[in-house]
């Protein structure tokens, strides 16, 4: 029995290198979430190869999971661009996530702890930190979390994964409309919301989530105006 635990810990303790294909994948998501390209732009996947010095094939891999993510879209003749959407699209994209993260919000609430409360406060302090640094990166990882938190304990992992796509499909948008959000405000509403998570007071924390995302709905009307 000693030999098996002690072959089962060396396995866990192994970190595979990372590949090709996933250094790709997440060079290209971090270009889309800061803005660096752009909802609509052409990637062209030579100039990417030349650029990260690697062969077409982890690229090609690379791009099929970013389509699988919903950060790109592909076409026939056209390929492979950056998600680009209509203004009436987002804010579809924000109502399916207001109205699954209050089921997941939910069934969440009865198992959320002491632990979770705190991890929210983290990312709330994450996020003070980002916003001195205006790094928007930071900011946009950590609020991502903060919101996760709220619904973590959730067992409806399909539905969790339907909205990560959608939190994925608005990520290229952050950066267009990140500078019209009031900062203050939005630690606000972030405090509100950890301290109805803290009572466990399920209706108020999706009527403030509700609140809190119409306004980046707002935002976004506004940015794409501009």
């Amino acid at each position: 029995m000693g030999k098996q635990t002690a072959h089962h810990s060396s396995e866990t303790a192994f970190v595979r290198p990372k590949t090709a294909q996933q250094a790709v994948f997440e060079a290209l998501r971090h270009e889309i979430t800061t803005g660096e390209r752009s909802p609509g732009s052409v990637i062209v996947q030579d100039a990417v190869a030349e650029k990260f010095n690697v062969s077409r094939i982890p690229i090609r891999e690379a791009l099929k999971r970013l389509e699988a993510e919903e950060y790109v879209s592909y076409a026939p003749h056209m390929g492979y661009r950056v998600t680009k959407l209509t203004v009436d699209e987002l804010a579809e994209v924000f109502h399916l996530r207001d109205v699954l993260e209050a089921e997941l919000i939910r069934d969440a609430m009865p198992k959320v702890t002491g632990e979770d409360i705190t991890q929210m406060r983290e990312a709330m302090a994450e996020m003070d930190e980002a916003a001195k640094d205006a790094d928007l990166i930071a900011l946009g990882v950590a609020n991502r979390r903060f919101h996760e938190l709220t619904f973590a304990r959730s067992s409806m992992e399909r539905t969790k994964r339907i909205v990560a796509q959608l939190w994925n499909t608005a990520d290229a948008y952050r950066p267009l409309y990140a500078e019209l959000m009031d900062m203050s405000k939005v630690n606000t509403e972030h405090v509100l919301i950890t301290e109805a998570m803290a009572e466990r007071d399920t209706d108020r924390v999706i009527a403030l989530n509700h609140e809190h995302r119409k306004r980046s709905i707002d935002h976004i009307r506004e940015a794409l105006a501009e």
